[in-house]
């Protein structure tokens, strides 16, 4: 029977009282050897496991995962090169520091368990000294690891959060600038409206004048055609209405009309000519005043025609652009990309 050299041993203080109490699992045929390294162990401070057989040795390990194993080598069942197999990972890495126990010098067997991943080995009979030296390498070499390991993952939370941070700016950095492009999309609306209501007020003011203008020239051309004026009167109403005729508002209406029209929609007249080149000047007009959803009448007071000649050139005008299937020319003209329409608005 194999024993160790000196079992009496008093352990020192500070192993006693240490906080973090470390666990080794002792496997072991050996009854009074198992025993004596428990008792030695326990002294030192640690807290010990027992297992006589590299069967239940393997069970308490995967069970308890201790800080360390002491596992024999010569044993029924598994030996300790088979345990040792057993506690690996899949991956091939040794779950716990792992020190051989045998009474085996031959340097055959220390280096087949060195290269099976064990971390070092005990030859019996050995003393106490040895089995606290090689048990405290181990240890603290684990805590060494540990320490690096735990240094190496608070480093990478560390710098986890600081791009957390960054990401986080940069993300309150792209919504600040996104609530800006969207307040000042919503202001462009805004003026943009306020420019159209604008512009369909002149429309619809220049339709009234040119209105009161067609009526005021009627009524001089019924007064005209009574026989009771005098040569001085005739005289009069018919330079009258020369002059209103010669002011030609009805036919500056075009030009006034799409002047603004194309300061609010700048792109509007040159999408049109990109998809419909042999559009013409009037054309342009009627489209620009369909786009607005002025109806046949007031059309034809801008293009100075009848509403039945406006019904007329706008069922032409949908043939020249090959609209032979859409039931009306706004279908067309509101499909058109609407932001390509609204920009560069003049005051």
């Amino acid at each position: 029977m194999c024993r160790l050299r000196v079992i009496i041993y008093l352990a020192p203080q500070w192993h006693i009282n240490s906080k973090c109490v470390e666990t080794i699992l002792i496997i072991e045929d050996t009854l009074q050897l198992r025993e004596n390294i428990a008792e030695v162990l326990t002294m030192e401070g640690y807290r010990v496991l027992q297992a006589d057989n590299g069967t239940t040795g393997v069970q308490i390990a995967m069970e308890q995962s201790p800080d360390l194993v002491l596992c024999d080598i010569m044993m029924p069942g598994p030996d300790g090169y088979e345990v040792l197999q057993m506690l690996k990972h899949p991956e091939g890495q040794i779950r716990y520091p792992f020190i051989f126990i045998s009474a085996l010098d031959e340097r055959k067997n220390i280096r087949e368990g060195m290269e099976l991943g064990a971390d070092d080995y005990l030859i019996k009979p050995f003393s106490v000294s040895e089995l606290l030296k090689a048990v405290r390498v181990r240890l603290e070499r684990r805590r060494s690891i540990e320490l690096r390991i735990r240094s190496q993952i608070e480093q990478i939370e560390q710098e986890l959060q600081k791009g957390k941070l960054e990401l986080e700016n940069i993300i309150k950095e792209q919504k600040n600038l996104l609530d800006d492009v969207i307040l000042e999309k919503d202001q462009l609306a805004g003026e943009l409206g306020l420019k159209e209501d604008q512009l369909m007020k002149d429309a619809l003011r220049a339709i009234e004048i040119n209105t009161t203008l067609l009526q005021m020239s009627d009524q001089l051309t019924d007064a005209l055609q009574q026989s009771d004026l005098s040569e001085e009167q005739h005289k009069i109403l018919t330079g009258l209405r020369n002059r209103l005729r010669n002011k030609n508002v009805l036919l500056n209406n075009q030009t006034v009309f799409q002047l603004k029209f194309d300061s609010l929609f700048p792109n509007f007249k040159n999408i049109l000519l990109l998809k419909y080149p042999n559009l013409k000047k009037q054309d342009l007009v009627l489209l620009s005043s369909t786009y607005l959803n002025l109806d046949t009448f007031q059309q034809g007071i801008i293009l100075n025609i009848t509403a039945e000649s406006v019904r007329k050139k706008r069922y032409r005008l949908k043939f020249k652009m090959g609209l032979y299937n859409s039931p009306d020319i706004r279908d067309t003209l509101r499909a058109i990309d609407f932001k390509d329409l609204k920009t560069n608005i003049v005051n």
